[in-house]
């Protein structure tokens, strides 16, 4: 079977106009895909999403939280501050717990019974060879689940950006039964893909056909250009999610190198851009940074490429632990797009993975939280400002060449044709 006889049904739930790294990734796979294989279907909650000959794109509307949160935020996301009540986390756990996350989860019980509805008679007419399902929501999982169940004779490839159960976050109820569920449904997939190695170990517990597929620049990304910039800009766009991301030893650094004389204030700008402003704003205030910091609140896909690239250091923020590494967030290769130094701070310990992927491209470095590392954030901001003094604008600091040559989607693609071709 040649891939032109491959037919693709896509269930996406996250897909553009909408924001996110999860659409991003979502429409540059499905994307790549449409041009290579015989035909590509997609399901997708996104509203007024973009159709063409090639790809026919079906919106299935939600009726979930986050169809409610959309009346009132931009991004349908809640700001981590609020979270923190007893309350908040048990409905976060509720959420995201089987039934729930199906009856009232992202997508809602009403979304998958049309996505099942729907897959099943696109399979029957158009012949579909493959199912492509991504995580979140468990709901497109799910359906792609029983839709393999009717139809055995589709592959079905299960993709994961995140774990459903992540031994940092614990955010579901029940955890050894739903790892037990899951080992049940994904043991069904032909493939399971994920955005890491460090992911990729754990998902080996449900299935052992698993592929970290990363996530992949734009195929028509163009070698950025410094940019002049008046201030020396430290940037973070992107959520902070609780006691998971902590931006504390970089206002830590920050202040170190003012006592040192090392920094000039009226040469400082900390800027943030995301729905978590409340709590930088007090960090800002906790050492006495008001004066040097800006929050730019929620910005559109473009406005935050152009930050990002206007930046002297952007700020990439997760965590590690032994029980999981890789937990590479979806920031990262926008950051990788805008060629800046990249500074990494990783709770608990530093990430041998994200280490490895930013010295790699030149690009940047990563320290954990612990205090014995903030020397070493100290000397990467002094070395980036030294540059900024001199010139007047930040540093392009990725190797271009070898971002196009490994993280073109040509180029994380080509591992998963291979495993494809291998069951097609």
């Amino acid at each position: 079977m040649s891939m032109h006889d491959l037919r693709f049904l896509f269930l996406l739930y996250a897909y553009p106009p909408d924001y996110g790294t999860a659409a991003k990734r979502n429409f540059r796979i499905a994307e790549y895909l449409k041009n290579r294989v015989g035909l590509t279907r997609i399901f997708t909650a996104a509203r007024q999403a973009h159709d063409d000959h090639q790809a026919h794109i079906e919106t299935i509307s939600p009726l979930d939280y986050r169809s409610v949160l959309r009346r009132s935020t931009r991004d349908a996301a809640v700001p981590e501050h609020r979270k923190h009540s007893a309350f908040a986390q048990f409905f976060i756990r509720l959420i995201n717990t089987f039934p729930i996350n199906i009856i009232a989860g992202e997508g809602g019980l009403m979304y998958f019974l049309k996505v099942l509805r729907r897959g099943s008679r696109t399979i029957r007419q158009n012949n579909i060879t493959h199912i492509y399902s991504s995580y979140r929501p468990f709901a497109d999982h799910y359906a792609a689940y029983w839709l393999k169940k009717k139809h055995p004779q589709v592959h079905w490839i299960a993709d994961f950006r995140d774990l459903i159960i992540d031994p940092h976050y614990r955010h579901i109820f029940f955890e050894k039964k739903h790892h037990r569920l899951f080992k049940k449904l994904f043991s069904r997939a032909d493939l399971l893909t994920t955005v890491s190695d460090g992911l990729a170990g754990q998902l080996k517990a449900y299935n052992e056909h698993v592929l970290a597929l990363r996530n992949g620049v734009a195929d028509n990304l163009k070698k950025p250009e410094p940019v002049p910039s008046a201030h020396f800009t430290i940037t973070y766009s992107g959520s902070m999610f609780l006691d998971k991301r902590n931006a504390e030893p970089l206002f830590q650094a920050v202040r170190e190198l003012f006592q040192e004389l090392q920094f000039q204030q009226e040469d400082i700008r900390i800027v943030y851009a995301g729905k978590d402003g409340h709590q930088w704003k007090r960090l800002a205030k906790e050492f006495y940074f008001e004066s040097v910091f800006e929050d730019k609140g929620i910005l559109t896909p473009e406005e935050t490429r152009y930050l990002q690239r206007a930046s002297c250091v952007n700020v990439l923020l997760t965590i590690s632990s032994d029980q999981l590494q890789g937990v590479l967030t979806g920031k990262m290769i926008e950051y990788f797009e805008a060629g800046i130094p990249v500074l990494g701070i990783v709770v608990n310990q530093n990430d041998e993975e994200l280490q490895t992927l930013l010295q790699s491209l030149s690009i940047g470095d990563s320290f954990s939280d612990q205090y014995k590392d903030i020397e070493g954030i100290k000397a990467f901001l002094l070395k980036e400002y030294n540059h900024w003094k001199t010139m007047k604008a930040n540093r392009i600091a990725v190797d271009f060449d070898k971002l196009v040559s490994d993280y073109s989607m040509k180029a994380v693609m080509q591992p998963f044709f291979e495993r494809i071709k291998s069951f097609a």
